[in-house]
């Protein structure tokens, strides 16, 4: 039986609506990158069909038209490994799950976009001693660090054993940031308003600590933003 596979636009559309990013909210890892020739890039992407393309593939809905089976509506964006994940368990992956994730990843990339400027800073004086601080205030964790990476400051990295320390970075908020590699993470706080905070340093090594609020809900598209900022001396 023939395969209703999508088009190159729809792979192509699928792709750009989520940023080149995989769909699954527990990966979000970015699907293409640099080649090591300079004209080629490398695409770990898939657009993967939500319904089977043909009779005995996972999720195969026999009601659809082929035009439904390759329309943009029945494909998601997803990197290899995500891809085979999900026709590997159809229960645990089925038709509502998968169009969860893609509904979530959309809606993502679009508030990400709003905070795509790099380039505003708060006012300072001519002969403040520290790197310029970028407008952070309110933005979700993972945009304003980028833009604090992006205007000179770096995380300082906590050592691989730090959680087994510190038993708030087991659970919850703190679980899911050291997960994403935010090593610079200090505390998580799993009651009230979620704090956790977050160390950085500059060139003229002055230390400023972000702390957000918010509990993460990534499942939901919920996540932590900036609460307020302030210098310190992390030890």
């Amino acid at each position: 039986m023939p395969r209703d596979d999508f088009s190159p636009h729809v792979k192509e559309t699928l792709a750009k609506r989520v940023a080149y990013h995989c769909s699954n909210p527990k990966c979000s890892v970015i699907t293409t990158g640099p080649h090591t020739d300079a004209e080629k890039s490398i695409n770990i992407g898939v657009a993967s069909h939500i319904t089977a393309a043909a009779s005995g593939g996972p999720r195969y809905d026999a009601l659809f038209t082929p035009e439904q089976r390759s329309s943009i509506g029945n494909g998601i964006w997803l990197c290899q490994s995500c891809a085979k994940l999900i026709d590997s368990d159809v229960l645990e992956y089925n038709v509502a799950k998968l169009n969860e994730w893609k509904s979530q990843a959309e809606q993502k990339t679009l508030e990400l976009m709003k905070y795509t400027d790099q380039t505003t800073f708060y006012p300072q004086p001519e002969k403040a001693m520290h790197t310029p601080i970028p407008i952070i205030a309110n933005l979700p964790y993972e945009i304003a660090r980028e833009r604090m990476i992006n205007s000179g400051w770096q995380p300082i990295m906590q050592h691989w054993s730090y959680p087994s320390r510190n038993l708030t970075l087991q659970a919850g908020d703190g679980k899911y940031f050291w997960s994403k590699g935010f090593h610079e993470i200090i505390n998580a706080c799993p009651t009230g308003l979620g704090f956790c905070t977050f160390g950085f340093s500059d060139v003229y090594k002055n230390k400023f600590v972000i702390v957000t609020a918010g509990e993460v809900l990534e499942d939901e598209g919920v996540f932590a933003h900036v609460w307020s900022w302030y210098f310190k001396d992390i030890s």
